[in-house]
C-alpha cells in the first residue's frame, strides 16, 4: 500500500487561513458608541474652553460711605437719597460717572444697584471729607485713609429723611478681567 499525499484539509481552506493569518488587524479598544461618546466630550470641552478663554467677569473696588443729610449740599434741592461713598485712592483708579455701583445700606437694610452719578476732583483726606460732607460720630469713622468721594442716587423708595446718616458700603465695578485669570497658576498669564 502506498501512502498518499493528501491531507485532511481542503486546499481553498488552508489558503484561507494563510491569508488570514497574514492581515494586521488592530485590536478594538472601543466600541462605536463609546467613540461617539468621546468626540462629544471633546467638543463639549473645546466649547467650555472657548467660554472661558472670550469670558469676562466684573471686577470692583469696596468702598464705603454715608447717606447725606436731605438739606446737604450736595444734593442740589432734590429730596431724593444721595449717599457719598469713598472709594480708597489709588494711582491706577480711574472713576466717572454712569459706572455701576452695588450699595448695602447698613447690615440689614436694601440693598440696591445704581450708578456714579458725580465723580469729586482729586484725592481727599480724611479731616477735609469730613469737613466737607459733616460727617460727624459714628459717620466719620467711615473714611480713614486719602479715598476719592462720589456720590450716587439711591433713588424714589429709598427716603432721605429716614436713612440720612446710614453707613453704606459699596462696590462700584471698574472693570473686567479674563474668566481664566482667576484660575490657580494662570493668573499670571492671563493679567490677573
Amino acid at each position: 500500500m502506498t501512502a498518499s499525499k493528501r491531507t485532511i484539509f481542503r486546499h481553498k481552506a488552508l489558503q484561507q487561513y494563510e491569508q488570514s493569518r497574514n492581515k494586521t488587524v488592530l485590536p478594538r479598544y472601543v466600541s462605536p458608541p463609546v467613540f461617539v461618546c468621546l468626540w462629544i466630550l471633546l467638543a463639549l470641552l473645546a466649547i467650555a474652553g472657548a467660554a472661558a478663554w472670550l469670558g469676562q467677569v466684573p471686577t470692583y473696588v469696596a468702598g464705603s460711605g454715608v447717606v447725606l443729610e436731605p438739606g446737604s449740599t450736595t444734593q442740589q434741592g432734590s429730596d431724593e437719597a444721595v449717599a457719598v461713598v469713598f472709594v480708597p485712592a489709588t494711582s491706577s483708579l480711574v472713576l466717572r460717572p454712569g459706572m455701576p455701583v452695588q450699595l448695602q445700606i447698613g447690615s440689614t437694610g436694601p440693598q440696591l444697584t445704581t450708578t456714579i452719578a458725580t465723580v469729586a476732583p482729586g484725592v481727599v483726606s480724611p479731616s477735609e471729607a469730613r469737613a466737607q460732607y459733616a460727617l460727624g460720630g459714628v459717620a466719620a469713622a467711615v473714611i480713614t485713609q486719602p479715598a476719592v468721594a462720589v456720590t450716587a442716587r439711591l433713588g424714589s423708595s429709598i427716603p432721605a429723611q429716614v436713612y440720612a446718616g446710614s453707613i453704606v458700603s459699596a462696590q462700584v465695578q471698574v472693570g473686567t478681567r479674563s474668566v481664566l485669570s482667576l484660575l490657580p497658576g494662570l493668573g499670571s498669564l492671563f493679567g490677573g
